[in-house]
């Protein structure tokens, strides 16, 4: 019984965050209004790693799994909708060197220490001074931001879909803010994350349901 709990607290968080995906998947199928889920599965890793920055987790390696995971889910959503979009090639061009970037960064920094090994597994501190971290200190967030944000460089993309584009690029920022305040001013973090992501919620609500745009993609798979 005992190992069992143990088991459920240290999963506790990623249930969370699987239970809302989930809710939010039945809820579009219900109401035939994909484009909500588009909007709202987008962002729910990014309250994965608020959360798991402000409180810390039990267990570093479900924490891993589960923002690659849900990361993957708001990337595909993402390309869902954009690649419908007719191609534009200085678009692809920015997104293609965008993800270059933080794929270099990554392979740099190595896959513990992306998510928040120092801080939430103990890992030692490190300076990192290989390409891209030479020129930046955070090369990764300005990797997503050109990724996110080079998809507004195509105009059928952007009339569409510009609030969902906008709030990657906005939510990135946060998450380097986050990083820059540190573990210890975690008090300030959590009710600053909660506001955010409340916000954010909002935000992606009224626009998945008030963009006749997108909504178009609601009547093409229904």
């Amino acid at each position: 019984m005992s190992r069992s709990r143990s088991i459920l607290d240290q999963c506790r968080p990623s249930l969370a965050c699987w239970m809302i995906v989930a809710a939010v998947l039945a809820g579009a199928a219900i109401s035939r209004e994909p484009a909500f889920a588009i909007y709202l599965v987008s962002f729910v890793y990014y309250g994965l790693y608020w959360y798991a920055f402000a409180w810390g987790v039990d267990s570093f390696r479900v924490f891993k799994r589960d923002a690659m995971l849900l990361k993957a889910v708001s990337v595909a959503a993402l390309a869902f909708v954009y690649l419908q979009a007719p191609p534009d090639f200085l678009s692809l061009g920015v997104i293609g060197l965008g993800i270059l970037l933080n794929a270099r960064a990554a392979s740099v920094l190595r896959i513990d220490r992306t998510y928040y090994g120092h801080e939430l597994a103990g890992l030692t501190e490190r300076r990192i001074t290989a390409f891209p971290y030479s020129l930046m200190s955070h090369p990764m967030i300005v990797g997503n931001v050109m990724a996110f944000g080079g998809t507004l460089l195509n105009p059928a993309f952007r009339a569409a879909w510009w609030p969902l584009a906008t709030l990657h690029v906005v939510l990135n920022l946060g998450l380097l803010a986050m990083e820059r305040a540190g573990t210890r001013r975690r008090p300030a973090i959590r009710l600053a994350g909660l506001l955010i992501l409340a916000v954010t919620a909002a935000t992606a609500t009224v626009a998945a349901g008030n963009d006749p745009d997108s909504s178009r993609l609601s009547q093409g798979t229904s």
